[in-house]
């Protein structure tokens, strides 16, 4: 089987987040081939041919002519090739991923839009690899749909797609015109797109239902998975009771671990019951240090690396899933699904989920009974006074958490789902053809 992935960010397992993609075929009977929009090194054992575009290479198409794209062969086990990726200015790239405004992330995908692809290049690299079938990580991004578009103009084999966020509805709240127009732009790329799609894949039920009434089209639930091979192992408590947060700061979610960090110090206040340690890439504010680094209660502690994560959350109590209950935010997450959940489940802590009610992420561990799910301050504030008197409670819910990765989030029946799925669609198109 030969699968072509479609993705905007570099393939590469030491960048968290940037991984899920191993997490689903590493080990997988499958040969590999990717087409990726970001600058950087890839760097995986799935895959050794890329053909990479930049924003630079797509401004530069527009400017002075020259067409974006070239293909890359790259090994995991050969770190001495020469033929090396792209690598923009860190400063750049990380100005423009951090670019907030409406207007300008609405410019950098009109650069996209208007850049000039190296098409012919790009054909000889699919004809090359001959896919079996297209694999995309779109991720609501006009960018990704334009890609797409000209790739199924390229090749017959057949497209599955994946998308993790609410990309369509008009349940969202901004008062930018430049955001809408993005927004109704993504709407009807997506439109002219789903058509295409053999298989549909997102990461939540209510995503899931949401879209098999708006388009009609096959979708399937894939999530992150973990190894749950080895059965269930009780840990003691630590005292005082270490929760741990692990991710971005991003969408007002350094805000709800405020309201953590505040509760903490009204518990601590006659001796020290729990304490959170927060691992973040995010280099925090002045306003941020001073709400949640009192080194105390509450600390931030930085990057670490995956390895490094998995020995801090064996040495910890508690997993911490939160987002934004701000109805800005809450609109942008609630058909969302972090891939941080699978890792809170695989963590071997219990799961704490702090957020709304009608987030799916909160709604599959509620469903599942696989963490402590509160919506409340309130309720919040009740819960961490109990975790912190009732060591049996935390014991509880991690294995909860634990049987729930087992059950629904084992590496194995995802990817035996995929590689039934993949060749059902492959089988499918040789008999239309």
């Amino acid at each position: 089987m030969r699968i072509l992935v479609l993705s905007s960010e570099t393939w590469n397992d030491k960048i968290y987040g940037n991984n899920v993609t191993s997490n689903w075929f590493e080990g997988m009977e499958a040969e590999f081939a990717n087409i990726y929009c970001s600058p950087g090194q890839p760097d995986n054992k799935c895959c050794k041919r890329y053909f990479q575009i930049t924003d630079s290479m797509m401004a530069k198409s527009i400017i002075g002519g020259k067409k974006a794209g070239r293909p890359l062969s790259l090994s995991y086990e050969d770190k001495t090739s020469k033929d090396k990726a792209e690598e923009e200015p860190k400063k750049l790239y990380q100005f423009l991923k951090s670019i907030s405004g409406s207007f300008l992330r609405l410019v950098r995908e009109l650069i996209w839009l208007l850049g000039r692809y190296n098409l012919s290049e790009m054909k000889q690299f699919i004809d090359d690899f001959k896919p079996d079938v297209i694999f995309s990580e779109r991720m609501a991004s006009a960018k990704m749909l334009r890609l797409e578009k000209l790739v199924s103009q390229l090749t017959t084999a057949p497209m599955i797609a994946f998308t993790g966020d609410d990309e369509y509805s008009l349940r969202q709240i901004s008062f930018s015109p430049f955001f809408w127009v993005n927004r109704f732009l993504v709407r009807k790329m997506l439109r002219e797109m789903v058509e295409k799609y053999k298989i549909y894949y997102t990461l939540s039920l209510e995503q899931k239902e949401d879209y098999e009434k708006r388009f009609g089209c096959k979708m399937k639930i894939l999530q992150k998975c973990g190894s749950f091979e080895k059965e269930y192992e009780s840990r003691p408590v630590h005292c005082p009771v270490r929760l741990i947060y692990a991710g971005k700061f991003y969408m007002d979610r350094w805000k709800v671990l405020g309201e953590i960090a505040d509760i903490l110090r009204e518990i601590n206040k006659d001796s020290i019951e729990a304490v959170l340690e927060i691992y973040t890439a995010d280099k925090p504010t002045q306003k941020q240090k001073k709400l949640l680094d009192d080194g105390v209660h509450s600390i931030i502690k930085g990057r670490v690396s995956q390895e490094e994560l998995r020995n801090i959350y064996s040495c910890a109590d508690i997993a911490l899933h939160v987002e934004s209950r701000s109805p800005i935010y809450a609109l942008k997450t609630r058909l969302s699904f972090s891939t941080k959940i699978i890792d809170c489940i695989f963590s071997g802590c219990a799961v704490l989920a702090y957020c709304r009610k009608d987030q799916s992420g909160w709604l599959h561990l509620k469903r599942e009974n696989a963490a402590i799910c509160v919506s409340s301050h309130m309720e919040l504030k009740e819960t961490l006074k109990k975790l912190c008197l009732d060591a049996s409670m935390i014991q509880r819910y991690a294995k909860n958490a634990y049987l729930c990765g087992k059950k629904s989030h084992d590496k194995k029946d995802v990817q035996k789902m995929l590689k039934e799925d993949f060749q059902t669609v492959i089988e499918n198109q040789t008999a239309l053809h």
